[in-house]
């Protein structure tokens, strides 16, 4: 199938293509460090730019540095041993350092007040670190190579999640592999799409022209083409707000290829089986989501039924969070209603994952 013809492929492209302005200030501490001024000269005090939701910040660090860190410290004449590594830039907003292995979309739905009320704080205001980087709240050494080998164990994580083995993603060849993530790290449609339909054939779990369905929806109207293979589920995380304490964010959500048979081979409705943390006042949880209700055949699985799922809701008739809460993906409210197996056609992230967001309304 070709993604750039498909008009079903729509909400995907639109996804895809789906961008955040940015609005930097360089931290106070760090201006003075570097100029021995918190004031910068005139062109640099403020930089803009334009960044894909779907991307990674250390894809963008290297960029900001070139543009404008460079060009600054040029300028100011300042000392030569005052330089700056890619590795020692981190960003913050409103007093909390960024998980640069979050997806820029996913940090942006998680802290930005009210985004589910379309109430969108942009440009998005955040500060620029160039010194001491937080390692008790982010992972150290961010760099483009590092979040490449970090992105490639998310895809593996996904790829056994959908068929049981990491065989599709191991298959790739070099070439197909560095494609990839060159088409993440450029943001090229083309480049990233050529291989992710090797990864993920589209159209094997249901109709994409029903982006919202009742649970009612019955395989038989699944699109199945010749000799491709239902996943066995989809891979699917939750964000769920709280009052959790920021200091507990350590670093032990980091995605992990030798963690991904242990993440995945389980599919229990108890806490104890999910991945959980406290992260940015958000609990994170995750399992396996089968295509379809527990006991039926025909009902497709909807984000309600996965959220139950995640957080062991075993009261089948408990929808008291579907008023109460909203779920945000891609800075879109997403019906509880939806069948994940459209949303896993349509809304997932780069690296293959459904990440939703649920805040309370």
């Amino acid at each position: 199938m070709d993604y750039r013809e498909t008009e079903q492929r729509a909400p995907l492209k639109r996804v895809w293509k789906g961008m955040i302005p940015i609005e930097l200030q360089l931290a106070a501490s760090d201006a003075i460090e570097l100029l021995a001024s918190a004031v910068l000269p005139e062109p640099f005090q403020t930089f803009y730019m334009l960044i894909p939701r779907v991307g990674y910040l250390p894809f963008i660090s290297n960029k900001i540095k070139e543009r404008w860190l460079d060009p600054m410290l040029a300028l100011s004449g300042s000392r030569g041993d005052q330089k700056i590594e890619e590795t020692d830039i981190w960003f913050e907003y409103k007093g909390q350092a960024l998980k640069w292995h979050y997806p820029i979309g996913l940090l942006y739905d998680m802290l930005v007040n009210d985004v589910h009320r379309g109430d969108a704080e942009l440009p998005w205001s955040l500060t620029l670190h160039v010194r001491k980087l937080p390692t008790a709240k982010i992972i150290a050494q961010p760099n483009i190579h590092l979040m490449r080998d970090m992105f490639m164990a998310m895809i593996k994580e996904a790829d056994f999640i959908r068929n049981g083995s990491t065989k599709r993603v191991m298959d790739l060849a070099k070439s197909d592999q560095m494609q990839f993530l060159d088409g993440l790290e450029s943001h090229s449609y083309e480049k990233y799409f050529a291989i992710h339909s090797i990864l993920v054939p589209p159209n094997t779990v249901a109709d994409p022209r029903a982006p919202v369905s009742s649970a009612s929806s019955t395989a038989s109207n699944a699109q199945k083409p010749r000799g491709a293979m239902m996943p066995k589920a989809i891979p699917v995380r939750f964000y769920m707000q709280t009052a959790g304490s920021l200091d507990d964010a350590a670093a032990k959500d980091t995605p992990a290829a030798g963690a991904t048979a242990s993440t995945a081979g389980s599919n229990n409705n108890s806490l104890s089986s999910t991945k959980q943390a406290d992260i940015m006042q958000f609990h994170v949880s995750q399992v396996p989501i089968p295509l379809y209700r527990e006991g039926s055949t025909s009902e497709m699985a909807t984000l309600a039924d996965a959220f139950k799922l995640c957080y062991g809701i075993t009261d089948q008739t408990n929808d008291a969070f579907v008023t109460n809460c909203a779920c945000i993906s891609h800075g879109v409210c997403v019906p509880w209603e939806s069948p994940v197996s459209w949303l896993a056609e349509h809304f997932f992230y780069a690296d293959c994952f459904l990440h939703m967001v649920v805040v309370s309304v």
